[in-house]
């Protein structure tokens, strides 16, 4: 009996070995990352979190530091000028996230089929993605100036076109539609990998029975790449809250309070009016909105997302 057991545990014995062997391998692969996470974005991320309870300034001693208990969140939410920053970031995600969903879906759809020179395409689609933000924004800043060749173009054929960067009203909607412009190529080339893994047979099956384009997409195609638009649309709106860089490029928050969303005022709060402890207040509050939608989306994917 004894000896016919000891073959399966020497087995096992290998394969545990064998098992450890390769999750050493694994830590080993994965710690620089989390080092480098823990060090850079971790810790951080905790401290913020201390000083957002406590008083401190961009210069303080840390004998003048004191707890200050939630006073720094009641600022937040009693300043107008916060707050009106916090309502302007959701106007901002409001318009760029259907955006980027929507063109980058079409973008997609259409450059899976046959369309001329669509390895071109998908190349050119895609290149903004990977430009520099401030060689974008000085592109833009240019095109839609007081003295670019497209506006004196248009005021020499007797229209009066207005200079979206500095209108009160369409600045940030324009400065949502260049990131818009910039970023979609990713969402390309993902829903792209997507709709490659649309069977044909499905497609063509329903196209047999005489279903039309539309239906096609919306019956078929939308539900079985629901999984990847469920990814994109929580990346989008993050995405949407990391405007920092697009909108000091371009506006740098005017005119007047124009596009000043909340990324812009955390860091004129931080590095500008040096209220340190303020500014981690308002970059937690920032934490925490972004932790609900995602929750609300987690929970709702049940609904409309098919695995």
């Amino acid at each position: 009996m004894n000896k016919g057991k000891t073959p399966v545990l020497k087995t096992k014995e290998k394969t545990s070995i064998a098992q450890k062997k390769e999750n050493r391998y694994g830590w080993l692969f994965i710690s620089p990352y989390l080092i480098f996470f823990t060090v850079f974005t971790g810790i951080p991320f905790v401290i913020a979190i201390v000083m957002s309870f406590l008083n401190m300034k961009y210069i303080t001693r840390l004998d003048n530091l004191k707890f200050v208990g939630f006073q720094n969140f009641i600022k937040v939410f009693t300043n107008k000028e916060i707050m009106g920053s916090l309502i302007r970031t959701f106007q901002y995600s409001l318009v760029y996230v259907p955006l980027i969903m929507i063109l980058g879906f079409a973008l997609a759809f259409m450059l899976n089929n046959g369309v001329y020179m669509k390895k071109a395409m998908r190349s050119l689609v895609f290149m903004p993605y990977v430009s520099n933000m401030v060689a974008v924004a000085v592109i833009f800043k240019v095109l839609l100036g007081n003295n670019s060749p497209i506006i004196v173009a248009l005021r020499n054929m007797g229209f009066d076109p207005p200079l979206l960067l500095l209108n009160l009203k369409l600045a940030l909607p324009t400065v949502a539609m260049i990131s818009v412009w910039k970023g979609v190529g990713l969402n390309m080339v993902v829903y792209l990998g997507a709709l490659q893994e649309v069977p044909s047979e499905l497609l063509e099956a329903a196209q047999i029975d005489g279903a039309t384009k539309w239906q096609r997409i919306r019956n078929i195609i939308i539900p079985m790449i629901s999984p990847t638009t469920f990814f994109l649309v929580i990346s989008s709106i993050i995405g949407s809250f990391q405007n920092f860089t697009c909108i000091q490029a371009l506006t740098e928050g005017g005119p007047g309070q124009a596009t000043t969303v909340m990324s812009v005022n955390i860091v004129r709060t931080a590095f500008t009016k040096y209220e340190t402890s303020l500014a981690s207040a308002m970059a937690f509050i920032m934490f925490v909105l972004v932790m609900i939608v995602t929750l609300i989306q987690w929970r709702g994917q049940k609904k409309w997302v098919n695995y």
